[in-house]
């Protein structure tokens, strides 16, 4: 009988921390690890230069989810793609790197009623996680974070690119000119103003959490990749091991679930936890009615702009349309992770704000009060917008332009996801209601109105030629049918496996972890998040990974 003390189900984000963390701590136990995907170990995919792609283009690496068609996005069905193999997600996306709000975590330490999440404890982790890169010294006027809130020693590398592309500097003085606030450290706790993105990345290459925590497993750490979990064993209400591609695997402590916020509420349903008179319908024996699982599921959307610009603004296109400097430069960095794909696309503003035009809406003011007190809190901002992103498909390669990506806050739209048969190779019934609440339709006009005026700015706007990715007007209706025509998910999805108080109705694990009312059994990965933070969530991700392993930690040392 195969038997482990803890079995860790996803070798994504959470998972692979988590798995790290416990197998060289507790070095007298047995851990397994099972991933569904493969290693993900190919180098060709981990080129900085080309992230925006290697959801596209790295096979094996994207489960390729999809939504049902949004009703309040033209019934358009909505790209869901979610990180396959170790390394999870940090595998395939863009790589940007923020902690988010300072208010964000004080509120979460609030609704779970534990203070590991505040502000200033969540700093000592993330300092734990991080070795952070100081900027040269000729970019410190744009990026300049304070050692002291930062970690140097951790193994997640977090940096900036070395060399910036031409004309980026303009812009960014040009943007500090008009108005708009500098922040010299968008991870400070207070991301409001106009910053330079941080990545989960080094020296040009992307940092998967896999080549972070488990690249050097330990001899009690068993990794098995190409494992499809397919439910999770119970004796009566305490889970006893997993059954993954029909061989049954027992756990004489734990097991863990890291499959991610939408696969690890399939699991539980699928193992007969979550809303019984769904399990019914399907024949699944239930063994705990917990009604939030599957529920709760929120996320960010986004749109691009694309400004056609003079040939010669950029050196993109002859880079781009040069296939010998192609070559050479991808040669060079499998040699040294230098050269050209170490600049383009490595180097992005980034610029969380408030927008008053949101806060002092009609749809604001309708949210419940609670709601409202936090969207105010001065480090809770409405937007986002990153610059410099990769070239717009509907330009040509030979064009000059440059794309901004327009994100939109404070999502107040739960959507749901459910079984679509019991079988476990079937991907859920995903529907994340995008634009479904006024308040979220009213930021995403208004937050698109702003980035508008913005780049209406004359020193930004000399060399525009044309608009590839633009509204037809500035109309509330003309802004509103550009986001539905083509918003896009951030695939930031969280909250369907909601962490929270015992008792309260959408409350599925507690502040340990624990799922509500069976035994041995956790659930750690961005599905336990009891609110929607206001960032990109990979770094949340590692950091909910390290809290579980420091409580699972402690209560086993």
């Amino acid at each position: 009988m195969d038997s482990y003390d803890f079995i860790i189900v996803g070798g994504g984000t959470s998972g692979s921390v988590l798995a790290s963390r416990l197998a060289t701590t507790l070095t007298n136990h047995k851990i397994l690890l099972l991933e569904a995907g493969g290693k993900n170990d190919d180098i060709n995919h981990q080129v900085l230069g080309e992230r925006f792609a290697t959801w596209m283009t790295a096979p094996g690496y994207n489960w390729g989810y999809k939504t049902v068609p949004q009703q309040h996005m033209g019934n358009r069905v909505i790209d869901y793609s979610r990180g396959k193999g170790l390394g999870g997600s940090t595998s395939i996306n863009f790589g940007i790197w923020t902690r988010g709000p300072s208010q964000d975590y004080d509120l979460w330490a609030r609704l779970v009623d534990d203070e590991t999440w505040s502000w200033e404890n969540v700093t000592n982790r993330y300092k734990k996680l991080e070795t952070y890169q100081e900027p040269l010294p000729e970019f410190k006027k744009y990026v300049d974070p304070s050692p002291s809130v930062h970690g140097h020693n951790g193994p997640v590398n977090v940096g900036f690119a070395n060399v910036w592309e031409r004309g980026f500097t303009n812009f960014l003085d040009t943007v500090h000119a008009s108005g708009r606030p500098k922040n010299l450290d968008v991870n400070s706790g207070n991301p409001i103003g106009f910053a330079i993105t941080a990545i989960s990345g080094s020296k040009g290459r992307r940092t998967t959490a896999s080549d972070a925590y488990l690249a050097s497993p330990p001899s009690n750490l068993t990794i098995m990749t190409n494992q499809v979990v397919e439910r999770v064993l119970f004796d009566g209400k305490k889970a006893v091991g997993i059954q993954a591609s029909g061989r049954k695997i027992f756990a004489t402590k734990e097991v863990v679930l890291a499959a991610g916020a939408i696969d690890s509420p399939k699991l539980l349903l699928l193992s007969g936890i979550g809303p019984s008179e769904e399990l019914a319908k399907l024949g699944i024996k239930s063994i705990e009615n917990l009604q939030g699982v599957g529920k709760g599921l929120r996320d960010h959307l986004f749109t691009t702009l694309t400004i056609v610009k003079k040939l010669g603004s950029t050196d993109r296109p002859a880079f781009y349309n040069d296939p010998e400097a192609v070559k050479r430069a991808r040669e060079q960095w499998l040699k040294d992770q230098t050269g050209p794909f170490t600049v383009f696309q490595c180097a992005h503003g980034i610029s969380f704000m408030k927008i008053d035009r949101v806060l002092q809406s009609k749809e604001f003011g309708e949210l419940d009060e609670e709601v409202q007190r936090h969207l105010l809190e001065e480090t809770i901002p409405s937007c986002e917008m990153i610059t410099h992103i990769f070239p717009s498909p509907k330009v040509p390669s030979s064009q000059d332009s440059t794309s901004f990506c327009i994100a939109f806050m404070n999502t107040q739209a739960v959507g749901e996801l459910i079984l679509r048969s019991t079988d476990p190779n079937e991907p859920a019934i995903i529907d994340p209601k995008f634009l479904s609440h006024p308040f979220d339709r009213r930021v995403a006009i208004e937050t698109i109105r702003d980035a508008l005026e913005l780049l209406d700015e004359p020193a930004l706007a000399e060399d525009n030629v044309s608009f590839a990715e633009w509204p037809k007007g500035r109309s509330d209706e003309e802004l509103y049918e550009y986001v539905k025509e083509n918003g896009i998910s951030m695939w930031h999805m969280c909250g369907t496996v909601k962490m929270g108080k015992p008792g309260e109705p959408t409350t599925c694990v507690d502040k340990d972890f624990r799922v509500a009312g069976v035994e041995s059994l956790r659930v750690v990965d961005m599905s336990i998040a009891p609110l929607m933070l206001n960032a990109h969530t990979q770094a949340a991700a590692f950091l909910i990974g390290e809290t579980a392993a420091e409580k699972m930690i402690a209560e086993y040392s």
